[in-house]
Formats: C-alpha cells, structure tokens, sequence
C-alpha cells in the first residue's frame, strides 16, 4: 500500500462512518465532494485501507460471544443508584448493555438494555443446549417401484447371477 496523504486517509475513515463517498469527501475538505468521492473509491491504496479498517473493526466470533454473554448478564441496576437516578458515569465506561437513554432535564428518564433472553437464546443455540425438532408428514410415491421389486424378485428366484441390473 503506498503512502496515503491525510485528507485521504481521513477520507477512509469518514467513508468507514457513514459508508457514503460524497457525505466522506466533504467531511475531508475536498473542493468538490460529489465527484472526488466516487474517483477516491477507486484509488486502490485507497480500497486496501478501507479493507484493512474493516478487518481491524470486524468483532472475531470470541467477541460476539463476550458481548452477548454481557448482554446476558446485564442488570440495570447497575446503571441507576439507589433514587432510582441513572449514573451517566457508569454508562459511559461500560455501556455495551445499554440499548437507549431517554433523558430530558427536569423530567423523567429511562434507561433500556439489551434483551436478555435474546443473548441467552443465542448463547444456548450457539452452545448446542437447544435441540430444535421438525416433525416431517410426507408421501413418497416412486413410479415404477413396484415393477423393479418384481422383476428383482423374479431374477433372484431364478439365481441370475449375472451382475447386471434387475431393470432393463
């Protein structure tokens, strides 16, 4: 990968924000946005950066697990002290559980978490714990059946030994 300048790397990393070549470019400070953002997509250092960010940005599969083991264990009270006031503090060092904040000053606020039992179901799917069942109702009809168990029936009864098939 050859060396990319600034703008262009801050390029990439706007484009890895809202994966929108124009909104990137702007962002940037290219004179024109519209038409660099596209030509910038093409520069192929340019393409090897952005695949090098996804990469590093990518959660491996011990990731997801961990996250979802948090989402798993996530206690609200966690986030609120004893009045029942959320400690913004807290949040905002560990807030992988937290989905949304409802905050308006003077007024009630909430705080929503990620489900729970969503995370455990797909901890439990991923450990094997759930054994999904099918019931499978089905008619099988094989034409011609009936006449190749005759005829097969038919050549061992007169010992062809031949090796050759019972259906002609």
């Amino acid at each position: 990968m050859g060396k990319l300048t600034k703008k262009r790397r801050v390029f990439v990393e706007e484009y890895l924000e809202c994966w929108n070549a124009t909104k990137a470019a702007e962002k940037a400070g290219y004179a024109h946005p519209g038409s660099q953002g596209s030509r910038l997509l093409q520069n192929v250092d340019i393409q090897a950066l952005i695949e090098q960010r996804i990469s590093e940005k990518a959660l491996s599969a011990d990731e997801v697990l961990l996250l979802l083991g948090k989402h798993a264990r996530s206690d609200v009270s966690k986030y609120v002290d004893d009045t029942g006031t959320i400690d913004f503090k807290t949040v905002k060092e560990d807030g992988q559980p937290v989905r949304k904040i409802t905050h308006r000053k003077g007024q009630h606020s909430s705080i929503e978490l990620y489900d729970a039992q969503s995370a455990l179901a797909l901890l439990g799917k991923h450990h094997g714990l759930f054994r999904e069942r099918m019931k499978i109702d089905a008619e099988i009809r094989i034409e011609g059946l009936a006449d190749f168990m005759r005829r097969a029936a038919e050549l061992e009864r007169r010992g062809d030994d031949t090796g050759g098939s019972a259906v002609s």
